[in-house]
Formats: C-alpha cells, sequence, structure tokens
C-alpha cells in the first residue's frame, strides 16, 4: 500500500511551536476558523481563514487549511490559486507541487498539471508517484490528440458510468444506514464499472469490516485511499486497524493524515501519540504528547507515556517532571502505576546485569539515572545501597538504604543492610535495632534471628540471644550452627543441660563438629561429669588426634579431679600442639 503523508506535518508543527508574537492575531483568526471546520461548516470558516493569511502571509497551515475548505466547497480554481501562492513560501516541497498538479487534473488543465508534476520531480526525481501520474497524463493527452472522436464517445460512457456509479452506491448507503451490511455490499458488488467516487470503496471497506470481513475491508480502504489518500475516515479507520495489530509504522502515517485533517480531534491525536511512541519514534511522541497534555493536562497515562519518552532520548529532568505530573493526575489508575513500574524496573533489571557481571560502577551510574527520574523509587534507592556495599562504600550504602526507608518505611531488606554495616563496625547495639526493624518489617528470616542473637551475644544479653537462637532454630532445625549459637547462649546462663541437649543435636546433623563435641565437654566439667567428660573428649580425639583443645579439657578434668599429674601431662599436649592455649 501507498500511503501518502500530508506535505503540511513540518510546516504545521513549526508554526505551531515558532510563530513569534506578531503572529498573535494570526492564530487569532485561525483558531476561530478551525470552529466552523471541525463543524464542517466550511464557508463559514473562510473568511476567518483568510483573515489569518492577511495579518501573516506566511501563515501555511492557515493557507492548507483554507485550501481544503475551497475544495470542500467545490471552488477548485480558488484552491489551485491558493496552492501556487504557498509554492512560493514553499517552493522546494515536491508533495505541494503534486497535490497542485493533482487539482489541475481535476480542472482538465493537463498541460498546467504537466508542468507541476515536472516541477516536482526537478525536486526529486525519484518521486515514483509523479513519474507514474505524469505518465498517465502525457498517455492521456496522447490519446485525447490522436481519437478526438473516441474521446467523445468515451466522455459519454464516462458520464453514464458515475450516473449508474451514483445510484448503486446511494442505494447501498441506504441498506448501511440500515445496518443491512450484507445487502449494502451485494448492490456494490454488483457494480462492474470502474469506480471514481472514493466513498464507494469506504462504504464497502466499513460494511466489510462490520461483517468481521478484516482481509477484504483492508483491502477496500486501500482501493479508497489510491483514489483519494487524504479520505479522513479511510485513513482513521485503517490506522487504527494497523494500530490494534501493533503495526505501528503503517498505522503512524495513516493516523498523522487524519489528525491534520482534525486537529481537534483529542481522541486521535493521543492515539497518533501513542502509535509513535510504540514505534520507538520518541521524538515525535513527545511533540505529540505536548500537543495533548496542553489541552488534557490530567490524563495521567499520558504524562506517564509522555515521561518514558523523555526517558528513552536521555532527558532524565524532563521525565522526572512528567511522571511527576503522571502521579499527580493518576490515582487508582493501574495503566499509570504499570507504565511508571516498568520503567523503574528498566533501570533496575540494566543495572543488574551490569552488578552480575562485577561492573559496580556503571551499574551505579545506571542507578543515579533512574534515580534522577524517579527519586521516590525505593527499589532504585536499595539496589544502588547494595553495590555501594559491594565497592565498599559503606557511608554511601548507609545513605541509600536510609533514603530507601524514608520512602518505604516497611522495606525489611533496607533495615537488613543497615543492620549489617553496623554489625561490622561492631556497633551491635545499632545493629540489633536495625535487626529488630526488619523482623518487624515482616522478614521473619532464620538468618536475620541468628544475626540478631549474635549481636545480643555479643552485648553480653545472653537471655535475649538465647530468644533470638531459638526462632532461628525452630525456622530452620536442619542448621547446625543454629543449634550451636543457641547452646553457647544456654552456656553463658549456665542452662548446661539445655546447652548439651542443643550441642548433641549439632553432632547429629554433623558427627565432625568437633567444637560442638568440645563444648559438650566444657558443659560436663560445669556440670562435674568429669569421667564422662574425660570419654567425650577421647571421642574427639579418635576422629582427630591433633585437636588440641580436647587434650586441654581433660586437663581441666584431671584438674577438678585431683590428679594434677594426668592434668599437666594433658595441658602440656594441648599447648604443644596450639601454643595460643598457654594459659
Amino acid at each position: 500500500m501507498a500511503v501518502r503523508v500530508l506535505f503540511f506535518s513540518i510546516f504545521f508543527l513549526i508554526s505551531f511551536f515558532s510563530s513569534s508574537a506578531q503572529k498573535t492575531d494570526a492564530k487569532k483568526e485561525y483558531n476561530s476558523g478551525m470552529q466552523y471546520y471541525n463543524l464542517h461548516n466550511y464557508k463559514s470558516a473562510i473568511p476567518f481563514f483568510e483573515a489569518a493569511i492577511r495579518k501573516d502571509n506566511s501563515f501555511v497551515y492557515a493557507y492548507r487549511v483554507l485550501i481544503s475548505c475551497y475544495e470542500m466547497e467545490g471552488d477548485l480554481l480558488k484552491a489551485a490559486e491558493l496552492y501556487e501562492q504557498v509554492i512560493e513560501l514553499s517552493p522546494s516541497d515536491k508533495q505541494i507541487c503534486y497535490n497542485l498538479a493533482l487539482t489541475y487534473i481535476e480542472l482538465q488543465e493537463f498541460s498546467k498539471s504537466i508542468i507541476y508534476l515536472k516541477k516536482s520531480l526537478k525536486i526529486d526525481p525519484t518521486y515514483v508517484k509523479a513519474t507514474n501520474k505524469l505518465k498517465e497524463v502525457e498517455t492521456y493527452i496522447e490519446k485525447h490528440n490522436r481519437e478526438k472522436i473516441g474521446k467523445q464517445y468515451t466522455r459519454v460512457v464516462e458520464v453514464e458510468d458515475k450516473s449508474t456509479e451514483n445510484n448503486i452506491y446511494n442505494a447501498a448507503l441506504h441498506e448501511y444506514r440500515e445496518q443491512s451490511f450484507s445487502n449494502c455490499l451485494s448492490k456494490l458488488n454488483s457494480y462492474q464499472g470502474e469506480v471514481h467516487n472514493p466513498n464507494f470503496y469506504y462504504l464497502r471497506a466499513i460494511s466489510l469490516q462490520h461483517l468481521g470481513e478484516r482481509k477484504n475491508a483492508i483491502e477496500a480502504y486501500e482501493n479508497t485511499l489510491e483514489l483519494d489518500d487524504r479520505h479522513f475516515n479511510a485513513n482513521l479507520n485503517l490506522g487504527k486497524m494497523y494500530y490494534n495489530d501493533h503495526n505501528y509504522e503503517e498505522a503512524v502515517h495513516l493516523l498523522e493524515t487524519a489528525y491534520l485533517q482534525r486537529k481537534n480531534d483529542m481522541k486521535l491525536l493521543y492515539s497518533l501519540a501513542k502509535a509513535h511512541y510504540y514505534y520507538k519514534e520518541y521524538q515525535e511522541a513527545i511533540v505529540y504528547f505536548n500537543l495533548f497534555l496542553e489541552r488534557n493536562s490530567n490524563e495521567g497515562e499520558a504524562w506517564s507515556l509522555l515521561g518514558e519518552s523523555y526517558s528513552k532520548i536521555g532527558k532524565s529532568k524532563n521525565a522526572a517532571k512528567a511522571f511527576e505530573e503522571a502521579k499527580k493526575h493518576g490515582t487508582n489508575n493501574d495503566h499509570i502505576s504499570d507504565h511508571i513500574e516498568n520503567n523503574i524496573a528498566r533501570y533496575g533489571k540494566k543495572a543488574s546485569e551490569y552488578t552480575k557481571t562485577g561492573n559496580f560502577q556503571q551499574a551505579i551510574l545506571i542507578l543515579e539515572k533512574g534515580i534522577e527520574e524517579h527519586s521516590e523509587a525505593a527499589s532504585l534507592h536499595f539496589n544502588l545501597g547494595l553495590n555501594y556495599l559491594e565497592i565498599g562504600n559503606s557511608k554511601k550504602a548507609r545513605e541509600e538504604f536510609k533514603k530507601t526507608i524514608d520512602l518505604e518505611p516497611a522495606h525489611a531488606k533496607a533495615y537488613q543492610g543497615l543492620a549489617l554495616l553496623y554489625y561490622e563496625r561492631q556497633e551491635f547495639k545499632d545493629a540489633a535495632a536495625y535487626y529488630l526493624a526488619t523482623i518487624d518489617a515482616g522478614k521473619h528470616d532464620e538468618y536475620v534471628y541468628y544475626k540478631l542473637g549474635s549481636c545480643y551475644y555479643k552485648l553480653n544479653r545472653f537471655e535475649a540471644a538465647s530468644e533470638a537462637y531459638q526462632q532461628a532454630v525452630k525456622l530452620n532445625p536442619g542448621d547446625k550452627h543454629y543449634h550451636f549459637a543457641l547452646a553457647l547462649a544456654y552456656l553463658a546462663l549456665d542452662k548446661n543441660y539445655q546447652s548439651i541437649t542443643s550441642l548433641e543435636t549439632a553432632v547429629k546433623l554433623d558427627p565432625m563438629f568437633l567444637d560442638a563435641h568440645y563444648h559438650i565437654c566444657v558443659n560436663l566439667i560445669k556440670t562435674s561429669q568429669y569421667e564422662k567428660c574425660i570419654i567425650e573428649a577421647e571421642k574427639i580425639l579418635q576422629k582427630n588426634n591433633l585437636y588440641a583443645k580436647a587434650f586441654l579439657v581433660i586437663g581441666h578434668a584431671y584438674k577438678r579431679m585431683g590428679n594434677y599429674l594426668k592434668a599437666d601431662e594433658y595441658q602440656k599436649k594441648a599447648v604443644r600442639i596450639d601454643p595460643s592455649l598457654k594459659q
């Protein structure tokens, strides 16, 4: 399909955005004219557009709509005159020349049409439509000169054909209005002659669309546009079909052609903006979203898409403002939240790719850019904190974790990150407070309870430590370290039998857990079970005869039993293996 985009798009945008202060009066007249134009009252609109041109003779878009008015009123001579004035303003625009050539063809002034077709080709020798149209006109003139009598006969036939065509069209239109779409198509299909009226094909297309014959409907819309590539409804309907098919490349051209004929249609303008966005033409999308939002500033989704468009081209500050507006106007709108969350997630995902490969600095840059746009995105601050942790910048990590909590007070992992930082600095009181906050925020994690217990143990708060360790054991009874830690807390509290029970569980989980074996021995000494202690310690030495603390605890047991000679012997063995045990 060959769809021609109207030549006025660029001029319109330039006029809209860069009109000087001197054009204010002209724009006022133009806007008044558009009110009538959009009501299809072309006759009343004409004086206003003419006034706009008088006040600003370079107001190209006013010329264009005025031309459209005269065309709709059937005054092609006046339309041609205005086209020539526009060409003086834009002599290098091939499309204007081509359009004027078409107007002269309608006026049967073929020599003038050839002049402007050739001008169009002089500007762009590769302009296929102008080349084909020039061949058609030249062939027609040649045939006309060669067969004057035949031409007269042909014209009579054409008139008769058009009359038949119009009769069938009107009959079909009546059926369409009665919603008898099949009957409408039957009448249209009964016509075997050449179709001259684009609405004939349009009526066929929209009837087919009603009947669900999508493929045939598209073909009929394309036939309509071959006869009139500015046909508003054909461009609009076909553009919507392609948009729904995610064929945004075709959709943008069709919707833009329709929009330039009805620029006050906000629904159409919004569809056009989104088509550009999804076609990844972000600069164009920004233009149209801004136009839409000038008159619909409370549309949160439009602000969100505008923000994403700015984000895609690297304009973080503009994106941030747009996202802020999206939040302001997007109360309870899931679509807006999804758009914003998707954009935030895009930064998180991109940063994660760098984090996985160890490129933490690049991940930091990505996250900081994301925060420029979404300063209230707790997830970005949290991930930034993690990456600062990876490069050893604990100060920055702490700042980002605290920002995360400010934005999301129940962000358990941020509390856990702060707890880890304070624990590493051996500030166990603060670490414990943040581990408690982690739990309060809903993260009932075995490791969090274990670390909380470690903080309390370091602070000599053994009762609190034992309670925390018990929670860790409850959540994961298969981890020997949790049972061992709980046993040490019990040992510190002189709850020796409870300590032994926990240690025995640890040993069951790992028979080679020699430290657990050793602390069983310690508990046996504290409960005056010296002989049993010696037996347990010897079992350790059977597993590892160089485990120095086993010799040491046997020495203590003999000493408590009054056998100082044996005690000295075993304690010396312990020191020989591990000099650090020397008392």
